[in-house]
Parts: C-alpha cells; structure tokens; sequence
C-alpha cells in the first residue's frame, strides 16, 4: 500500500481530481486551492470537504495540509479539520473550533481530545500528522519547514490502511459560517506571484525606510528646572504632588515623593504599583504613558521642551498673576472685553494695567490691549473674535429648515446625516452663585484635595438652556469634558461639509451642494482636489488617501502620540507643580499669622497684599488660593506640558496640511451676552480671518480654556502647541514615503510662522 506522503495534489488546475479525492458537500476548486462554504442556516449543519479513493499507510509516513483560513470561529458551531483514520470510528485528527487548535483521537467511537491550545493563523497554517516508530505526532507549523509538536503518543490505532480527510462543516444553523481554505496537500508550498511577493519587499523596504528616518532624529537631552533640588531645605515645594502624601500645610511629604521618583527611574511596572499614597486617594493618570514605544510619528522621547520656569522665578509668578484675573474675569463675556475694558476702574482695566505694570513677564503680548488679553501669541490668534469660529458657526445647509442648521448661526455642525449642537450645558457663574461658583478658596478643602480627596461630579449646571461659549467660564467647561480631539474632529466635518455660499445663510439658489461643493479646497498638495489647478485629477477624488477616511484617521493616530510624548516630559522630565499647588504655597505664605514662607517673587505677593489683586484676595474668597473652575481642582498629572494644549497643536497641524489654510472664514460671529445666539462680529478686522489662523486660534483657546480654569501655567501652552507640531510633522514625514499618487505632498505654515513642505520624507521650509 502506498505511503501517504506519495499522495499530494496542489490544486492549481482548479477542478477535481477525480481519480484521487471524492468531493463531499460544498467543496470546490478555484484560485488554485480548495473552498469549503457551508451554507447559512442550514438545519442540523453541514459537512464538506475531499476524502481520498484509495488507502494510504502512515506508517513511517505523513500527511501535510496548507490551512489558509478556517470556518468563522463561532463556539461550539464549526469545525475545520484534517483526519487520518481507517474509518470514522478510529483515526487521529487536528481539529480548530471555538478558538483553539485540538490533537484528538478516536478510538472505537471514543472521542478524546488529547491537546488544545489557542488558534493562531499565521503559526499554524500548515498541519501535519506524522508516524515514525510506533509514535503518532500531532505538529505545527508556520511556512511548511518548521514543524512544532502539539502532542505525540503510542499509535492510539492501526495507521496502515487509512483514509485522508480534511474539511470543514457547522453542526448547528448559522447565518455566516465562513469560508475554509485549503491548499498544497502533501506539496511544498507555491511561491507568490511575482507581484504579491513584490508588494511584500515593497512593503518591508517602505517600512525600513521609515524606521531609518525615525532612527536618524537625534534624541534630544531632556532637562527640568532643577527644582527637584533648588530648595533643600523645603523638599519638593516646586514640583507636584497632587494625590500622594503632604504635611500640615500641604507640602509633599518626601518620602512619598520619592517613591515616586523610584518608579520612574526604574521604570518597573511593579514600583508604580508602590507608589505611597494617602488611603483611597484618587489614582496617578498614566505616569507610564511616555515609557510606550510609538511605531509611527517620532518617538515619545524624541521630542522635548525647555525646562519650564523655576518656581521662585519672576516669570512664574507673572504667570500666576495672569491666572488670578483669568479666574476674576471668569464671568465677563467676550463681546463686552472692548466696552468693559475701556471703562475706568472696571475688573478687565484693572487686569490690563496689572499685566502691563505688575506682571510684564507673564509670556503674552504687551502691551496688554482688549483684543489681547488672556490670548494666545501664534499666527491668527490675536485676529477677530476670541473663540474660534470652529468652536461657534455650524455648517450651512438650504436643505434644513431655519433654525436647524440651515443657517451657520444656528450652530450645527454637520455630521453625516446627524448634527453636533455648539452650544453646551455649561455652569453656573459669579451672578448666579457669588463666591461659591468656585472651589478649592478654602484651605482645608484644598488639603484635603491634595491628598486625593475626589471631588469631581460636583459641577453647578445651569440647566436653563444649552449656551455657545461666551466667557472664559464656559470655555473652562467645554475643556472640563471633552476628549481634546471633539473639538478637531468637528472642525475636520465643518471643513469637509460647508457648501460654497457665504458662510452664512443657506440660500437655496446660491449655494452649493452640502458635502458636495465644497467651500474650503484641500490642501495644494493634495493630488486629487486642488479645484481649478493645473494639478487637479480628472477621474479620480480622495478617500482612503487624501480624503475623508484619511483626514479623520490621522486626527486620532496624531491625538495619541502626541498624548504619550506629553506625557514624557509631564512625568519623566518636569513634573512641574500645578498653579493650583502653587497658590497654597502663597496662601501659607500670606495667611496671618504665616503658616510657612516660602521663596515666592515679591511681584505676585505684592500684587495681593497691596497692589491690583489686594481688592479681590482675601476679601473675596477668604483666603490667597487660586479659585479653581472645576469641583476637584488640576487632574492627578503634572502641569508641563499640557496635554490639551500638546494634542491641539498636533491636530491644527494636521488640517493645516489637509486644508487651504489661506482660505478665508467669512462672515464671522460672536456669542452673545448671555450665550443663547450668535450675532455678527463687526471689528475691523472682520475680513482678516482665514482657516489656519482659527485653527491656531482653535488651539489656543483649548489649551488657554484650561488656564481659565486655573489648571495650567501660560507656559505649559506657550512650549507644547510646538511639541505637538512636531510629533504631527513627524508622522506626516513618515506617511509621505507611503503613497501611490504622484506629486503629492502636504504643505502648511507652523506656529513660527514658516512654511514647510513635507515630500518623500523630507521636511523642507520655504522661502519667499
């Protein structure tokens, strides 16, 4: 009798070979291989596969079977199979259902599985059973060369005279049971083709040349401020400990800080775990972030910022004064700053001349105007309105009827077939509640949030009507909640779905198609969608690649690691104190009698005991502490840098390559008074605001709606808007080496105010 390893078939003639196999079932022979379909819902199941005609002896033999996908893997429901056996009743098998691969035998009728482990594709695509010397093996294998045994044993049955079976079937009725595949019986394996086999070192050398790209960014030394060990004899006043242990006035304990420090320097998983915490205090967010390894984009470590402001610096505590009349001017709406501002004596002529003569080192624009004030320094930012279009108009569209979302003031963002309401529940204010709007001003409620006492939950709604973002306070709330990337994903849907029109009103006759038509042009390297250029492709548009699919993929991909390398330098370099930390080390320095001194700069402690913020501190909130926006006060994670603030920068980035970022926003608005409406803005610049500059001015707003809030220093949004650019360029670097389309590159103005070009991995500023 013939051996079973002489019996092969590779099933490339794609028809059955009658003289060799019987066919049960749904089988059938195409591209060269075997498919098994069982049919949906069939009751009691069905069975299909190839059996051999003639007998075969395994003795001293084998069986080999190319596996290339099995039956849907629902529990208990399916098998696909490779038997060896005289008969049904005795034979050995290799088995996968439920998700494992499984060494069974039969032995007269018996079934007993001898072996299970989990299914994986890739390492088990070849199966074998073997038999040598009164030993029957159960084996593995990856490529057809490799073998792995799953299990071997004493010959359980005759192997002689055996029938060659291999198939697959469902034992119940299901909707989709799948398909198996199966190739090259007793065969080496077939080669690809020229071109699959092409693709695959296309893909590896691709791959290669981005990792060399990624390996040639030189990794920059990263260096704090030293506060860590600037004060010896006060440890750890500077640095922030939020959530571990203090002492009476709520300066760390530094034991407790040290562990913290353990965990970092070793970088094992277990001493995070060690961390010493007072009990049931709420948990370190992600300390271990900036440890992950990133296969795209730059590495976490690969990017850095500047040691942050030391804490007995003029800057950091100009930088605290801003924050004090940010959380003064919470209330004050938007489209009242020039009115407001311009009145002798008011709470905002007051802040401007306190910025301009206390705190000139606070990191903004001086002199300190109405337009400027509390507002970012980056191209666009000081131009229009304070908030972002992005952040109040909704798209139009004549289809809808008025008031919703046929006109841009009625504020819907268009999502697919859905709408996003700019408007928000937002919290109760100064006029509703007094003092009480905020929290954290009394110090045994601040000790006790130090030590991890979790407030959050506590928020005052008010709960009259949704409103638009009209003050630093309801910008503090839209950044309480959100994600960071909400905001840059409605942005994205605005930018793809506005119509050509006006940017204003839906006017059936003279505006465009609604996600057809649309207002705002890709990017000038985009190889499909430059409308009008020389450029623009004649048959095809963008999707998966320079199109909506990929804008929206890339808003994410960028969101995360530019997250992670935040985190780096939040935990692994800075670990800069929170203004929040900052304000009880002045509250104990200022409290009569004194309950600890400190080495503040004297610009801020004069400035609340007798010079521009003395009217407001104590009077006001009873005591020196910064008021804080949100119930628990800072987030369990360091200031420097701000992860809203480094997310944002990544993002603008990327729609500034996705989008013509010189295309004007028309028609721009501003919230009014109370919320409830957007009204035209009328400045002088109301012609001047373009694409790029709202979204620069999108991502001050949501990492300087975090300083409202009392959260984050100047600073951390000053130095991580760029530390965002730069993982998003990172990564754009790397996906230019990707693509199919010719000439296609991305090309965009950074926060510097030059503009680069990113082609075949190569970042290159332009001249003009």
């Amino acid at each position: 009798m013939a051996k079973a390893h002489l019996f092969s078939d590779n099933f490339n003639d794609n028809s059955l070979d009658t003289a060799k196999w019987f066919n049960f079932g749904q089988t059938q022979e195409v591209n060269q291989r075997v498919e098994v379909r069982p049919p949906p819902n069939r009751s009691g199941g069905s069975y299909s596969g190839y059996s051999s005609k003639v007998l075969h002896d395994l003795t001293g033999s084998f069986v080999e079977l190319e596996v290339v996908q099995v039956l849907n893997q629902v529990p208990n429901a399916t098998d696909t199979l490779l038997s060896v056996g005289s008969n049904d009743d005795n034979r050995v098998l290799i088995i996968v259902n439920t998700g494992s691969i499984r060494c069974v035998q039969v032995v007269g009728g018996v079934v007993t599985p001898l072996a299970v482990c989990a299914y994986d594709p890739a390492a088990h695509r070849w199966w074998r059973l073997r038999e040598t010397q009164g030993t029957t093996w159960w084996e593995v294998s990856p490529d057809g060369e490799r073998w792995t045994t799953l299990f071997s044993k004493a010959n359980p049955v005759s192997l002689t005279s055996c029938k060659l079976v291999f198939g697959a079937g469902t034992y119940q009725p299901l909707p989709n049971p799948g398909v198996a595949i199966f190739d090259s019986f007793n065969t080496p394996t077939a080669s690809p083709s020229r071109r699959v086999e092409e693709r695959r070192l296309s893909a590896l050398g691709t791959r290669e040349k981005a990792a060399k790209l990624a390996a040639s960014r030189s990794h920059p030394e990263h260096a704090n401020n030293n506060d860590e060990v600037n004060y010896p004899s006060q440890s750890f006043i500077g640095n922030y400990s939020k959530a571990l242990r203090h002492d009476a006035v709520g300066d760390p304990e530094p034991v407790s800080y040290g562990s913290l420090l353990r965990a970092l320097q070793s970088r094992d998983p277990g001493d995070f775990e060690e961390i010493l915490q007072p009990p049931n205090a709420k948990k370190l967010t992600n300390p271990q972030a900036g440890l992950a390894f990133d296969l795209e984009a730059p590495d976490t470590q690969a990017v850095t910022q500047p040691p942050a402001p030391r804490f007995d610096s003029e800057q950091t505590a100009a930088e605290m004064g801003e924050l004090y009349w940010m959380a003064l001017a919470r209330d004050v709406p938007f489209i009242n700053y020039a009115t407001e501002a311009g009145t002798a004596g008011s709470l905002l002529a007051q802040a401007i001349g306190s910025l301009n003569t206390e705190f000139p080192w606070f990191g903004g624009t001086v002199p300190v105007t109405a337009q400027n004030l509390f507002r970012g320094i980056y191209p666009g930012e000081q131009v229009g309105p304070y908030v972002s279009q992005f952040l109040l108009k909704g798209n139009v569209d004549p289809r809808k009827p008025d008031g919703q979302g046929r006109d841009a003031a009625e504020g819907y963002i268009t999502y697919g077939s859905q709408v996003i309401d700019q408007r928000q529940w937002t919290v109760k204010g100064f006029p509703e509640l007094g003092a009480n709007a905020d929290y954290l001003t009394n110090f045994t409620d601040w000790l006790q949030v130090q030590d991890g006492r979790d407030d959050r939950g506590k928020d005052q709604f008010d709960l009259t009507r949704r409103r638009f973002i009209r003050n630093l306070r309801d910008g503090a709330n839209y950044v309480h909640f959100d994600q960071v990337v909400n905001a840059w994903w409605n942005a994205a849907f605005y930018l793809l779905s506005e119509p050509r029109g006006n940017q204003n009103m839906g006017n059936a006759a003279g505006t465009g198609r609604p996600q057809v038509d649309m207002e705002i042009s890709f990017n000038r390297g985009n190889p499909y969608d430059p409308p009008g250029t020389a450029e623009d492709a004649r048959k095809q548009v963008g999707f998966a690649t320079f199109g909506p699919v990929h804008l929206l993929q890339v808003l994410i991909e960028v969101a995360g690691r530019a997250g992670r390398s935040v985190w780096w330098q939040k935990w692994g370099v800075h670990r800069r104190l929170r203004p929040e930390e900052y304000g009880g080390r002045v509250d104990n320095h200022l409290n009569v009698p004194s309950r600890r001194t400190y080495p503040l700069h004297t610009s801020i402690t004069a400035s609340l005991s007798t010079g521009g913020l003395a009217p407001y501190f104590p009077e006001r909130y009873g005591s020196y502490l910064l008021p804080q926006a949100y119930p628990e006060g800072c987030p369990t994670h360091p200031a420097y840098g701000a992860g809203h603030a480094s997310i944002s920068g990544a993002c603008a980035t990327i729609l500034k390559a996705f989008f013509d970022e010189s295309a004007p926003i028309e028609s721009p608005m501003v919230a009014n008074a109370d919320g409830t409406a957007l009204v035209g803005y009328t400045g002088a610049d109301a012609a001047q605001l373009t694409v790029g500059g709202e979204l620069n001015k999108l991502a001050g707003n949501i990492s300087l709606f975090r300083n409202a809030a009392g959260v984050h220093w100047r600073s951390d949004y000053t130095e991580s808007l760029p530390l965002g650019e730069a993982v998003a360029i990172g990564l754009l670097q790397e996906m230019s080496l990707t693509f199919n389309e010719d000439d296609a590159f991305f090309q965009f103005t950074r926060f510097d105010g030059i503009t680069v070009r990113i082609s075949n991995g190569v970042v290159e500023p332009l001249v003009y």
